[in-house]
């Protein structure tokens, strides 16, 4: 446990925000909000369905990555690729795994105080809601700092399925 608060609290790190009028993301964690102060962090996650996400619905997650670091960071961005994916601790949504598009983007470049809504996760993972419920998940943002060194930083959020 300590080594991964001290990956995440690396002053390399930045984090990401996200900011939605019905995103129901309220809880953070002390690594994430250590995280914030450093340079990145995530905030306000959520499906891209208006809530409630029904029952069968496929859906992404989206979220505002705000970076409040002193440098640029670096992400994959595109069509066929995400930097954002989502880990669901619930049984309420299953995570599909197809074959997606192939082609590649250059990496998009966030200076030091923008910021950019980002969704994801890549073409060839699907979200789709099976059953009603409150829905708990983790929201993990890839990222490169402006060294070149990979990082990311990983939040809860929680959802309804309706």
């Amino acid at each position: 446990m300590l080594v991964t608060f001290t990956i995440l609290g690396f002053p390399f790190g930045e984090v990401s925000l996200v900011r939605y009028a019905y995103s129901q993301s309220n809880q953070t964690n002390s690594t994430s909000n250590a995280a914030a102060v450093a340079g990145v962090d995530l905030k306000d996650i959520h499906p891209s369905s208006i809530p409630p996400l029904k029952v069968g619905s496929k859906f992404e997650i989206f979220a505002t990555v705000v970076n409040n670091s002193p440098g640029t960071i670096m992400f994959t961005a595109g069509a066929c690729q995400s930097p954002l994916s989502a880990y669901f601790n619930a049984f309420n949504v299953v995570v599909k795994h197809t074959q997606g598009c192939t082609a590649t983007s250059p990496p998009f470049k966030l200076g030091p105080g923008k910021e950019v809504t980002v969704a994801g996760p890549s073409s060839n993972t699907i979200y789709q809601a099976i059953s009603a419920g409150k829905t708990r998940a983790s929201a993990i943002f890839h990222y490169q700092t402006e060294n070149g060194q990979a990082a990311d930083i990983t939040k809860p959020f929680v959802f309804t399925i309706g």
